[in-house]
């Protein structure tokens, strides 16, 4: 009895094998490394885009510098200029002086402690004033803007209003205004620690983030 295969069976079972081997090396070798390959580029082409933004950020380093010290020079000139003393009864004597002459009738004036702020500059004190006022709609428009060009450094922070009863078209109406005036004390001005980065609003930058690393298992261009 003749046990040996034909020919034409071995050779289509050792096409088959072959067929299997291929794409199991396809499939677990050739596949998974071109993965690999496409994450590798990708990784080369994001770290080669922050080093293009790095660089360019760079160059702007000297312009930055100059502009920062320019809005340096520029608040501390503006510090300088806000009165060193609190002088309220002066400012409140202006207040009910503009109100008097565009016939709003000052009811009640309230003035707070300085707050104490992080928003501006070391040795800046915010003063808050509250007053409570009576008058037509124009006169109480013309206080506002008589608030607004006093001879001192301050901020109109709300105006609220309301008609108690509406007697005519042009009724009285009464309200708050709370406003804010600024004063400078030089004994508690701070200056930015030396060799610290300033940013262009006067305050302390974050440390520059390090350069990326090239991605593992990449070579250089």
């Amino acid at each position: 009895m003749n046990n040996r295969l034909n020919p034409k069976y071995i050779f289509f079972l050792a096409l088959a094998l072959s067929f299997l081997i291929l794409g199991l090396w396809y499939t677990f070798r050739y596949q998974a490394r071109q993965t690999e390959m496409t994450d590798l580029k990708s990784q080369i082409e994001t770290a080669q885009l922050q080093v293009q933004t790095y660089r360019q950020a760079e160059a702007q380093l000297p312009a930055l510098r100059e502009e920062v010290a320019g809005l340096r020079e520029e608040r501390a000139a503006f510090v300088a200029a806000l009165p060193q003393q609190n002088q309220m009864a002066a400012v409140l004597s202006e207040i009910r002086r503009n109100a008097q002459a565009t016939g709003t009738d000052i009811q009640g004036v309230a003035v707070s402690t300085a707050a104490t702020t992080t928003d501006l500059p070391g040795g800046v004190r915010p003063i808050p004033i509250s007053m409570q006022m009576g008058g037509t709609y124009t006169e109480v428009f013309r206080t506002l803007r008589s608030m607004e060009t006093m001879n001192r450094f301050s901020t109109i922070d709300l105006l609220s209003l309301q008609v108690p009863e509406a007697t005519s078209t042009d009724p009285e109406l009464v309200g708050t205004m709370n406003m804010t005036v600024y004063t400078f004390d030089p004994s508690l001005a701070t200056l930015p620690t030396e060799g610290a980065a300033v940013t262009a609003d006067g305050t302390a930058a974050a440390p520059a983030a390090p350069a990326p690393a090239a991605p593992e298992g990449a070579t250089a261009q």
